[in-house]
C-alpha cells in the first residue's frame, strides 16, 4: 500500500489549534488536562501552557456531573459558570464529546463565551436574511410592476383629459384614488422588505399573527403564483388576540418556511396551506400554571403545509441541524431551519416538522401569547 505524503507541517495544526476562538481541553481517563489551547487558558485565567495536568475539578461547574459520569449527555451544550484560577466564576457554554478514536476514555471539553456565540448566531441570522433577500428580489420586482404601471397609466390618462379639457371632477377624484392606492402598495412592499433586511436587534412588541403572515406573503405571493405555479390557501382563526413577539423575526421564519415549501413542490408547483389556531400544547419550558392548575399563558399555532413529496424519515431528525441541506450545491446555506428554530425558541416557542398523511410536509410554529 502506498503511503501518501503531506506537505502540511505539524506546526500548522498546532497554530490552528491555538488560534481557535473556542476553548478546547482534552481530559485523560483520570480527569487531568493533557492538552489545552490558549483560548481555554485565557477563559479559565491561566497562563499559556499552565493548564497541563490540572484536574477538571478545579474549574468544573458544580451543577454538572463529572465528565466521566455515564449520565452526563455528550454533544449537548450546557450554559454554566466555570471556576477560574483566581476563584471567580465566569459564564460559559460547555460541551463534552468522547474521543472514541483514542480508545482510552479521553474526553474533549469545549468552552465558549456565550456573548461570542450570540454574536456568531446574530451574524448567521443576518447572513441568512441577506441570502433570503436575494431570493425574494425577483418576486418583489414583479410585485412592484403592477402598482407602478397603474400610476404611470393613470397619470397619462389624466394628462390627456386635461389637454382635451374633458376632465371631470368625478374622473379627477377617481384618478387620485388610484394613484394614492398604488403608491401605498409600493410603500408597503418596500417597507416590509426594508425591515426584513436591516432589523438585527430583537424588538419585542404587541402585534398579531394576521399582520405577520400578510407581511410574509407580501414578499412572496406574486412570485409564487407567476413563476412557480404555487397557490396559497389561508385558514385563519378569526378571534386570535394580540401576541407579544419580534414581528420582523417571526416574518423571517415564515418567509423561510414558505420558500422551503415552494422548493419542495418544484418543478410543477402545488398548494401551500397556512392555518392559525389557539392551542394548549405549549413548549415544556413555557408551561407556567396558575394555582388552579390552568395554563397561565395561551399559545397560538401557525402551520405551513405543502403538497410536495414530504420529508424522508432518515433525515427528519437532521433537518434542523446547522448547515444540513437537501438542496443542490449552491442553492441553500443549510442555515434556514436551524435559525428559524432558534428564533422561535428565543420566543419560548416551538418549531416542529412532520409529514402529512395526505402527502407533503407540515411545519408548525407554537408561540406563547406573551
Amino acid at each position: 500500500m502506498v503511503k501518501l505524503k503531506t506537505s502540511t507541517p505539524p506546526q500548522f495544526y498546532d497554530h490552528l489549534w491555538q488560534s481557535l476562538a473556542e476553548g478546547f481541553l482534552v481530559l485523560d481517563e483520570q480527569g487531568d488536562v493533557i492538552s489545552a489551547n490558549e483560548t481555554a487558558a485565557l477563559m479559565l485565567g491561566y497562563e499559556s501552557g499552565a493548564l497541563d495536568r490540572v484536574s477538571y475539578r478545579s474549574f468544573w461547574p458544580e451543577q454538572l456531573p463529572h465528565p466521566f459520569e455515564p449520565s452526563i449527555p455528550t454533544g449537548q451544550s450546557h450554559h454554566v459558570e466555570v471556576r477560574r484560577q483566581d476563584g471567580r466564576f465566569t459564564p460559559a457554554t460547555l460541551t463534552i464529546f468522547p474521543m472514541n478514536a483514542a480508545g482510552d476514555g479521553r474526553k474533549l471539553v469545549i468552552l465558549s463565551n456565550p456573548n461570542q456565540v450570540q454574536h456568531v448566531n446574530n451574524a448567521l441570522a443576518h447572513t441568512q436574511r441577506l441570502a433570503g433577500i436575494g431570493t425574494l428580489m425577483a418576486g418583489v420586482a414583479h410585485e412592484l410592476v403592477t402598482p407602478i404601471s397603474i400610476i404611470t397609466n393613470t397619470c397619462s390618462n389624466l394628462r390627456i383629459e386635461m389637454e382635451d379639457k374633458t376632465l371631470t371632477t368625478e374622473n379627477l377624484a377617481r384618478f387620485i384614488h388610484m394613484i394614492e392606492q398604488s403608491v401605498w402598495r409600493c410603500t408597503r412592499i418596500v417597507d416590509v422588505l426594508r425591515h426584513y433586511a436591516v432589523n438585527d436587534m430583537p424588538q419585542m412588541a404587541v402585534t398579531n399573527l394576521d399582520s405577520i403572515i400578510d407581511d410574509a406573503l407580501t414578499l412572496v405571493r406574486h412570485q409564487f403564483r407567476g413563476e412557480f405555479h404555487v397557490e396559497v390557501e389561508l385558514d385563519m382563526a378569526p378571534n386570535l388576540k394580540s401576541v407579544m413577539c419580534d414581528h420582523n423575526r417571526i416574518t423571517q421564519v415564515l418567509i423561510n418556511l414558505l420558500i422551503n415549501a415552494r422548493d419542495a413542490m418544484l418543478p410543477h408547483g402545488g398548494t401551500i396551506k397556512i392555518k392559525t389556531w389557539e392551542t394548549d400544547q405549549s413548549p415544556p419550558q413555557a408551561n407556567k400554571v396558575t394555582a388552579n392548575g390552568k395554563t397561565a399563558v395561551p399559545h397560538y399555532a401557525i402551520s405551513i403545509q405543502d403538497t410536495g413529496t414530504g420529508i424522508a424519515p432518515d433525515i427528519m431528525e437532521k433537518i434542523f441541524n446547522p448547515f444540513f441541506t437537501t438542496k443542490p450545491n449552491g442553492k441553500g446555506t443549510g442555515l434556514g431551519l436551524y435559525l428559524a428554530r432558534q428564533i422561535i425558541e428565543q420566543h419560548n416557542g416551538r418549531l416542529q416538522a412532520q409529514n402529512s398523511p395526505d402527502g407533503g410536509a407540515i411545519f408548525t410554529i407554537t408561540l406563547p401569547q406573551r
